[in-house]
């Protein structure tokens, strides 16, 4: 889950709406990750009449684009906080 002051500061998230951030170890030893990442793509919107709000804008791939918000942030989680211990 991302907090507000996550939202502000941190640049990559993982979304885990679809699956968690897994690795499987193949029977050779090969190495598979399912992450869906997304990265900045703008300044975390806030309000101050609306302490608790945000929205950070972020962008999938070429053309996929969506918000962090304090709605969804339950599904997302950010880089450093995967459960992969990727950095």
């Amino acid at each position: 889950m991302i907090t507000k002051r996550q939202a502000i500061d941190a640049i990559d998230f993982h979304y885990v709406g679809y699956h968690e951030c897994t690795r499987k170890v193949g029977p050779r030893g090969g190495i598979r990750e399912a992450i869906t990442s997304a990265r900045r793509n703008g300044k975390t919107r806030t309000w101050k009449t609306r302490p608790d709000d945000f929205k950070v804008p972020v962008k999938h791939g070429l053309h996929d684009y969506a918000y962090v918000t304090q709605d969804n942030a339950h599904q997302w989680h950010t880089r450093e906080d995967c459960p992969l211990g990727r950095n």
